[in-house]
């Protein structure tokens, strides 16, 4: 008779209580000893059993298969299997009698019919137990996604922090740069990568984050808050890191609905410049390590097209127009407080929309309505009524979190003053950050501040500042704070005359 130990301990939850496998081993020695048995050979594995494919088990079963009229020792029946195809296999190799016995401290299973049948029963048990175990974490899982929480591994911009999603301030700014870039068009997935690595993004290792978890991060539901799982979206309660819009003209450039602007070689002012001369657009090519813009001659009449502009001294002259925008500090919270008197003005704006997107929602029900009335007579297959009810939940979910968002910043339209306040503080910092700035960096600058730009003879003839900076533009700096005043106090007369200095 050869005698074999076999010790199996998983580092699942469903193993938490089972003895180490060093525990096990000396229990079954024990044993051993106690009925004077000579072990044989021992075999030890890390590793669950409620799937097939345990190494070290099926290294043991071929042992057995080659030697014949073994004794198994285990700790406990569960320890050989918690799934009906090992359970099966240990069933069969008693049948050829392969297998004599399988003892455990608390009793014996010997190769007679109804031991097999007991044993059966605790291999049924056992996998009872995992498949109970299965259902009970799935129901915990939806039971959290429904109340707002997520219930696994926090993505890229978040951490997980005693049980709850936070944000995660180092990396959330370029999570939020990952889609700006994207929604211009201009940036294949690959192209994001490389800005977002030289930018500072990196993966848990200190790696330059592939192209694949972009891509990954620009579809994920997840960072305008929703979450999404087995198909279906859930609202969420953590802090989303881009707005819907954001969100959805990302994805619009990325599945190819807005064509991509993909340029292989990156130059900041393309796209931004005409030429006064003939009106059209100016192109860019780089030559002997620099950037050069000039006008694409596209009428064929200019002759402005062989005048080349180069990208520092186009630059400066870009810089320059920003030190329109200089002024003093208390103008932001000058602003802020306009912002504030105005809030009152927005109601009627909010209350449209909330409209237009409670008619969506009613829209999206009749649908579905008519979905399950179809389906149910018959005229709609399974398979494309699962593929619509699943696209028109998700659809109605996302609208009500729309309807939520909008309903709860009416209650506190304090925070629609920050943007205000950012357009103040950005005309401060426009010149200075757009020198100092990588290509990207000038670009949006750049593109957020500024339109029409016209250029002649290797000048910027004319250009209009984008709104509000025209009105930070178009005020006389010295008497910016009190004129701006002006446009709001309903008696000219009381106000202060002195001059900002």
């Amino acid at each position: 008779m050869n005698y074999i130990i076999y010790c199996r301990k998983s580092s699942e939850a469903e193993d938490r209580q089972i003895l180490s496998i060093d525990s096990q081993e000396k229990e079954l020695l024990r044993l051993a000893e106690k009925e004077r048995i000579t072990i044989f050979k021992t075999y030890k594995e890390s590793m669950s059993a409620k799937s097939p494919g345990r190494p070290i088990f099926e290294s043991m079963l071929k042992f057995i298969e080659k030697k014949g009229n073994c004794t198994l020792l285990v700790w406990n029946i569960d320890r050989l299997a918690r799934n009906a195809y090992d359970g099966g296999k240990v069933s069969w190799f008693m049948d050829r009698g392969l297998l004599s016995e399988i003892k455990t401290p608390e009793r014996v299973f010997k190769n007679t019919s109804d031991d097999k049948f007991m044993m059966s029963l605790a291999f049924g048990m056992a996998k009872k137990y995992v498949d109970d175990l299965r259902q009970n974490v799935m129901r915990g899982m939806r039971a959290k996604l429904e109340t707002g929480g997520w219930p696994w591994h926090a993505p890229y911009g978040y951490i997980n922090e005693k049980k709850v999603i936070e944000v995660n301030r180092d990396q959330a700014p370029h999570i939020k740069r990952i889609f700006e870039l994207c929604a211009t068009g201009r940036y294949s997935v690959k192209d994001i990568a490389t800005v977002m690595y030289e930018e500072g993004f990196r993966s848990p290792g200190g790696y330059k984050v592939p192209k694949s978890r972009i891509y990954s991060i620009l579809k994920n539901p997840f960072y305008f808050g929703m979450m999404s799982w087995n198909g279906k979206y859930y609202e969420a309660k953590h802090e989303a890191l881009v707005s819907k819009s954001l969100f959805d003209e990302a994805n619009e450039v990325l599945t190819g609905k807005i064509h991509s602007k993909k340029q292989h070689i990156f130059f900041h002012l393309r796209g931004l410049l005409k030429c006064a001369n003939c009106g059209c657009a100016l192109t860019a090519s780089k030559k002997k390590g620099h950037d050069y813009y000039y006008c694409t001659n596209g009428k064929g009449i200019c002759g402005e097209h062989t005048k080349y502009l180069r990208s520092e001294e186009l630059d400066k002259q870009i810089a320059e127009l920003f030190a329109k925008l200089q002024f003093e500090e208390e103008l932001v919270e000058f602003a802020y407080k306009a912002a504030k008197e105005r809030v009152g003005h927005q109601s009627g704006y909010t209350e449209k929309t909330a409209a237009l997107i409670s008619q969506k929602l009613l829209e999206n029900r009749l649908a579905q309505s008519r979905l399950c009335d179809s389906f149910s007579a018959g005229n709609t297959p399974e398979g494309l009524y699962n593929e619509k009810i699943t696209k028109l939940v998700n659809e109605e979910k996302a609208l009500g979190k729309q309807l939520k968002d909008l309903e709860a910043r009416t209650g506190n339209d304090i925070s629609t003053l920050e943007p205000t306040k950012k357009v103040f503080l950005d005309s401060i910092r426009a010149k200075k950050e757009y020198m100092a700035g990588n290509s990207a960096g000038k670009y949006i600058i750049a593109n957020n501040l500024l339109w029409n730009i016209c250029i002649k003879d290797q000048k910027i003839l004319s250009y209009q500042f984008k709104k509000p900076y025209d009105r930070i533009a178009a005020e006389p700096k010295p008497l910016v704070f009190s004129m701006m005043c002006s446009h709001r106090d309903s008696n000219p007369g009381s106000r202060l005359e002195k001059p900002v200095s």
